[in-house]
Formats: structure tokens, C-alpha cells, sequence
């Protein structure tokens, strides 16, 4: 055992003493060497030169013999790290695993070339053209690729971290997958573009034009996006939590399934737009547009939605709890069975809007337009509705228990065994309500002038000291002279 332990104990000594010496000749030359891994790993002898043309392409041959079978001896990988290759001709080369790390190829023409899996990270590729490249897998970190050709060029998985495309065209792109965290993609063109589960957390986007691009499933986490163009965008199932989409253009784009809590779409044209199951929950939609769009099971949970154009939109089952709703537009919208417990908002419109079997207790929507509305089977207990106009709507069996219905107008307003216990009716307007088969007995505020100009029957029950009274007259119509 002792013959055995002395020359490991040996072997560790030794071990530790290079470790010691690798960190030391390691620290001491760092304040002399620049820190930059492309800095220290190239070694090409064009590097900070000019390549002459002939040189080039006797360089691409070798490397395309070397992309072809490595053991030729007239093969050589292709290593221009920091070379200056700018305007470099190099139309349909095979540039496959090529080292062009800090390679400075502004301007170069570089149509179908394939560059799969080369290393690009800090290339300047400003004004390059790369028209139905091959970028497949290749890495473009911090790469500088302002007003770069790329249309229709192919970069599934390609890295892109931090790389600058400011102003770049990518219309009809193939990117799936590619990584693109922190890029800035300011005023770019993805027209088009394939981009399905890319990854875009924190990229800039502003004034992007992303027309038909297809998104889904794609992570546009914290993206700013800005007036971004994205009509038509597919964005079924993308992450776009805490985006900034303000004043971006969404018609008729679909996010089905999409997450965009608490994301800022502030002003967004979202018209016609499809949003059903979507989460936005705790989204800024201020002044946003919504006119015909889709939020059918949508979850907009203390979502803002103030002076939101929701005309004609379907919110079948939308969930508005806790939704703040002031002089937002639901008319002629569908909110059948929608969840709006303790939703709040002043003077909103639901003009002609269909709220069967809608969920709205504790809610509080005073002076608000209910006039025309299908109400039939709602509840509303306990919710604030002074001062707003149900004149000609249907409530008939609403559960309208200790709601507040003060200074209402419910004239022409159907109630047909809807159950006020308990309910407000302080001023309220009842001429032509119909109270048929509905419970009034324990509401407050009614006075016998107002029950006489409402309509009852023997199936009403009344507060103990009013009167019946009299049936109501049919409605006289009109008759053309």
C-alpha cells in the first residue's frame, strides 16, 4: 500500500504545480494580450490584410477539396480571421465551416454561398450580399450585417446573438430555431419569413416590417416591437411576455394560444385579428384596436383596456376579471358567458352587444350604454350600475341581486322573472319595463309612480307597501298615412 501511495502523492504534486504555472503564465501575460477569443485564436497570415483576388480564390478551392475530403492533399481549411475581404467575389462558394471570425466583408457578394456551421462571430458583413445563402448552424455573434442582403437565404439554427441587422433584408427567409437574443433588427424586412421557434428575447425590432412572417412558437420575450409592421403574422404559441408592441400593426395576425402577459400593446392595430386563448393577462391595450378580432377564451385578467375598440368582437368566454374598462367599445361585440367579476370602467359602450349568460358580479360599470343588449340570464349581484341606459334590452331571468341601479333607464327594458332582491332602483326610469313573473319584493328605492308606469302581472312580487297596478296597455303601432 505504502509503494503505491508515494507516487500518486508524487503524480499530485506535480499536477498542482503545473496548474499553478499554467494560471500564473496565464494571469501575467493577460494585461499584455487582448482578451478576445478571435483575437487569440487567429492565426491566418492574411489577418488585418487586404486578400488579393487570385489568392482568394486559389483559398476557396483548397477549402472546397477540404469541405469535399479532408485527406487531399491539396485541401486546406479555409482560415481568414480578420482579413479584409471587403467586396470579395465569392458568388456560389462553398465557404462550409470556413474560420472568418472578425472577417471584414463589407459590401461582398456572396449570393448562394453556402456558409454552414462557418464561423462568422464579429464579421463585418454591413451592405454584403447573401441572396440565397446557406447559414445554416453558422455563428454570427455579434456579427454587423446593417443593410444586409439575406433574402431567401437559409439560416435554421444559425447563431446571431447580439449581431446588429439594422435595416437588413430577410424576406422569405428559412431561420427556424436561429438565435437571435439581443440582435437589433431595427427597421428590417422578414417578409415572409420562416422563424418558427426562433429565439428572440430582448432583440430590437422597431419598425420592423414582419408582413406573413411565420412566428409560431417563437420567444419574442421582452422584444421591442415597436410600430413593427406584423399583418398577418403567424404568432400561434409565441412568448411575447412584456413586449413593447405599441402602436404596432396586428391586422388580422394570428396569436391563438399566444402568451403576452403583461405586454404594452398601446394603440396596436389589432383588427380582425385572431386571439383565442390567448393569455394577456395584465396587457396594456390602451386605445388599441380590436374591431372584429377573435379573444374567444382569451384571458384578460386586470388587463387595461381603456378606450379599446372592441366593436364586433367575439369574447366568447373571455375572462375579464378584474378588467379595467373605461369608455371601451363592445358594440355590437359578442361577450356570451365572459367572465367580468369586478371588472371596472366608466361610460363603456355595450350598445346592441351580447352578454347572455355573461358573469359580472361585484363588477363596476356606472353610466354605462346597455341599451339593446341581450342581458338574458346574466349575473350581475352586487355589481355598480347606477346611471346607466338598459333602455330596450333583454334581462329577462338576469340575477340583478343587490345591484345598484340607481337613476337607471330601463325604459322598454325586458325583465321577465329577473331577480332584483335587494337591488337599487333610486330614480331609475321604468316606463315600459317589463316586470313580468320578477322579484321586486325586497328592492329599495321604488316608488308607486314608478311601478305604475312599468308593466307587471300576477306572477310579480312587490314590495309589501306598493300596489298592484293596473295591466299595461299594448303597444300602439304605427300606421302609414
Amino acid at each position: 500500500m505504502k509503494r503505491l501511495f508515494i507516487p500518486t502523492l508524487s503524480v499530485g504534486i506535480i499536477i498542482v504545480i503545473g496548474l499553478a504555472a499554467t494560471w500564473a503564465g496565464t494571469a501575467g501575460s493577460s494585461d499584455s494580450q487582448p482578451t478576445s477569443s478571435a483575437v487569440l485564436l487567429c492565426k491566418s497570415p492574411h489577418k488585418k490584410k487586404s486578400v488579393p483576388a487570385k489568392t482568394l480564390q486559389a483559398l476557396v478551392r483548397a477549402h472546397e477539396r477540404w469541405v469535399e475530403y479532408r485527406a487531399n492533399p491539396d485541401a486546406q481549411r479555409m482560415e481568414l480571421c480578420q482579413a479584409d475581404l471587403s467586396r470579395a467575389a465569392l458568388a456560389g462558394a462553398n465557404l462550409e465551416r470556413a474560420d472568418l471570425e472578425g472577417t471584414v466583408l463589407r459590401q461582398a457578394k456572396l449570393p448562394q454561398a453556402t456558409l454552414a456551421q462557418a464561423s462568422l462571430a464579429g464579421a463585418d458583413l454591413t451592405k454584403s450580399v447573401l441572396v440565397e445563402s446557406n447559414l445554416s448552424g453558422a455563428d454570427l455573434r455579434r456579427a454587423r450585417l446593417t443593410g444586409a442582403d439575406l433574402s431567401h437565404s437559409v439560416g435554421d439554427e444559425t447563431a446571431l446573438f447580439g449581431a446588429v441587422l439594422i435595416g437588413a433584408k430577410l424576406n422569405g427567409v428559412s431561420f427556424e430555431r436561429a438565435q437571435l437574443q439581443d440582435a437589433d433588427l431595427t427597421s428590417a424586412d422578414l417578409t415572409g419569413g420562416d422563424f418558427v421557434e426562433a429565439y428572440f428575447y430582448g432583440a430590437t425590432l422597431k419598425d420592423a416590417v414582419l408582413v406573413k412572417a411565420d412566428l409560431a412558437g417563437a420567444d419574442l420575450r421582452r422584444t421591442v416591437l415597436t410600430n413593427a409592421n406584423l399583418h398577418r403574422a403567424n404568432l400561434q404559441g409565441a412568448l411575447l411576455d412584456r413586449a413593447r408592441l405599441e402602436t404596432a400593426r396586428l391586422i388580422e395576425a394570428d396569436l391563438e394560444s399566444a402568451y403576452l402577459d403583461e405586454t404594452n400593446l398601446r394603440d396596436a392595430n389589432l383588427k380582425r385579428a385572431i386571439l383565442r386563448g390567448t393569455d394577456l393577462r395584465y396587457a396594456d391595450l390602451q386605445g388599441a384596436d380590436l374591431h372584429d378580432a377573435d379573444l374567444e377564451g382569451a384571458n384578460l385578467e386586470d388587463a387595461a383596456l381603456v378606450k379599446v375598440d372592441l366593436h364586433s368582437a367575439n369574447l366568447r368566454m373571455a375572462i375579464l376579471y378584474h378588467a379595467v374598462l373605461d369608455e371601451a367599445d363592445f358594440l355590437d361585440a359578442n361577450l356570451n358567458r365572459a367572465v367580468l367579476i369586478g371588472a371596472k370602467g366608466l361610460r363603456v359602450n355595450f350598445m346592441n352587444a351580447d352578454l347572455n349568460e355573461s358573469y359580472a358580479p361585484k363588477s363596476s360599470l356606472p353610466h354605462s350604454q346597455f341599451n339593446r343588449a341581450n342581458l338574458e340570464s346574466s349575473n350581475f349581484v352586487g355589481a355598480d350600475l347606477r346611471g346607466s341606459n338598459f333602455s330596450h334590452s333583454d334581462m329577462t331571468h338576469a340575477n340583478l341581486q343587490e345591484t345598484n341601479l340607481q337613476e337607471t333607464n330601463l325604459q322598454n327594458a325586458t325583465l321577465v322573472h329577473a331577480d332584483l332582491s335587494g337591488a337599487r332602483l333610486d330614480s331609475a326610469d321604468l316606463r315600459r319595463t317589463n316586470f313580468k313573473g320578477a322579484i321586486l319584493s325586497s328592492v329599495s328605492g321604488l316608488t308607486q309612480t314608478q311601478l305604475n308606469a312599468a308593466c307587471v302581472d300576477d306572477k310579480t312580487k312587490l314590495p309589501p307597501e306598493l300596489s298592484r297596478p293596473a295591466p299595461c296597455s299594448p303597444v300602439k303601432k304605427r300606421t302609414k298615412p
